[in-house]
């Protein structure tokens, strides 16, 4: 099988064991008598005991095939270890699918009970009114969230409400080949550890007849802000307010640009779509010996290492190193991206939203997040996940997957590393993106690539707020 055939249809597949896990779902047993009332605290699993056994809850789920099945493994777990609740996983095939589907269910009733969103649409599921915030959840359930990475954790909280529970969580790591490296003279076990090393490094690389390849991905811009601890709009990043400008044509935001555009204008660097049938050439490359470094997420860590592993690329020794930061000397962090669990108000009902909060608390639990992370590459979103023998183990034989971890929790938490929350967030980051072409393309300067990006965000969060009112 192709390595492109591999990153389309099947990526890794994780066999995981059945978890060791004590869970008392229902206060007073699993022999109910009677239906939940709509007078029962929001979320309260006592309420499961006066519910029809099994509560059944749909699940629409967001994962490729290898991480689907993980999940599957995990929801089969969960529903052979106790009686009360039967989840039923709907896969939706891709994230922005989900989401789509969601907002079409918002006039024709199909909804979930229960949905897998993801990062960018936090603003837009809020402003739906349908979803309930997990922060009854917690409050209701005296549910401690102390153990969860602070980092992971504060993307879904806004202004002191945490609307959703992190799942899949994933940030932007630097995947490298160790001979290519050793080829151009580089050190294969210190990769660059910043945007201008790395330019200099893909100098050395194209010398010794090596590309680098830079994925066309405007997340990439937010995450190099937030590592100089820099906002990408007002409002504090939205967390705030509700955001109404952008914020990123500054001193650092030009840099930024100025960077990339002297990266790939120079040669030193080669672009690709981040979505469509070209969207992984920057991985395919990295197979086939044209590239010896590139950006990409920390998600595909476990499919890249299944299909190397495989001995159909003899000439690369993978290497993973932290995302490259904009300058060692800030210090800021790295925002999380990836997907979150959410509750639906919306033709549900007390048991409905109980269910879906015990079967949200399992899947976030220290063992399944430690099975899920090693699965599928995803780090996990608690901290005691990582002292559990599941990734002690995993991580000791192979410590690239712990880098991802490790940037996650090695920088600061503040409303700028915690990521933006924002309407039409789709449009912005397009609009992020045409300016970048436009310096790559055709030749428009940094600085008038920025202040024109910034100018259209601002027109469509205006937009988007006057179409809500607000």
């Amino acid at each position: 099988m192709t390595m492109r055939s591999v990153f389309r249809a099947t990526g890794v597949v994780v066999a995981t064991s059945a978890l060791a896990l004590a869970m008392t779902l229902v206060a007073g047993g699993t022999n109910p008598t009677g239906a939940s009332t709509k007078s029962a605290p929001v979320c309260a699993l006592s309420t499961l005991a006066k519910a029809t056994h099994p509560v059944n809850i749909v699940f629409w789920e967001s994962m490729s095939q290898a991480n689907a099945t993980t999940l599957s493994n995990l929801t089969n777990d969960f529903n052979s270890m106790q009686t009360a609740v039967h989840v039923t996983l709907v896969q939706q095939g891709g994230s922005d699918v989900t989401w789509e589907k969601y907002q079409a269910g918002l006039s024709n009733g199909e909804l979930p009970n229960l949905a897998q969103i993801q990062d960018t649409d936090v603003q837009g599921a809020i402003d739906t009114n349908s979803i309930l915030p997990v922060q009854n959840c917690i409050t209701t359930n005296h549910y401690s969230t102390s153990d969860f990475v602070p980092e992971v954790l504060s993307y879904w909280k806004v202004k002191g409400v945490q609307w959703a529970l992190p799942f899949a969580v994933s940030n932007p790591i630097l995947y490298y080949n160790k001979l290519a490296f050793e080829k151009a003279g580089l050190n294969p076990n210190k990769p660059p550890a910043t945007l201008p090393q790395m330019i200099a490094d893909a100098a050395a690389l194209k010398k010794a007849g090596y590309g680098t390849a830079l994925k066309l991905d405007s997340w990439h811009l937010e995450t190099w802000l937030a590592t100089a601890d820099q906002l990408f709009v007002n409002k504090a990043n939205g967390r705030k307010g509700r955001a109404s400008k952008a914020v990123f044509d500054t001193a650092t935001g030009r840099k930024i640009f100025t960077l990339l555009d002297n990266f790939v204008r120079s040669g030193l660097a080669t672009t690709n779509p981040s979505t469509g049938p070209s969207d992984y050439d920057n991985l395919l490359g990295l197979g086939n010996g044209k590239y010896a470094m590139t950006i990409d997420t920390s998600a595909a860590l476990g499919t890249i290492q299944a299909l190397l592993n495989g001995g159909q690329y003899p000439n690369v020794q993978l290497g993973v190193g932290a995302f490259p930061v904009l300058s060692a000397s800030t210090k800021g962090g790295i925002e999380p991206g990836g997907s979150a669990l959410y509750i639906m108000k919306e033709g549900s009902s007390p048991a409905k939203e109980a269910a879906a909060w015990a079967y949200i608390t399992f899947l976030d639990s220290t063992q399944s997040q430690a099975t899920w992370s090693a699965g599928t590459g995803f780090i996990p979103v608690r901290m005691s996940s990582t002292k559990t023998a599941t990734l002690k183990n995993l991580w000791s034989k192979n410590p690239a997957f712990a880098v991802a971890y490790q940037q996650q929790v090695g920088g600061i938490t503040t409303p700028a590393t915690s990521g933006s929350v924002i309407g039409d967030y789709s449009d912005v980051r397009t609009a992020v993106l045409n300016a970048e072409m436009s310096m790559y393309q055709s030749g428009v300067s940094p600085a008038a690539a920025l202040s024109a990006a910034a100018s259209q965000v601002n027109s469509i969060l205006q937009s988007y707020n006057q179409r809500l009112g607000s």
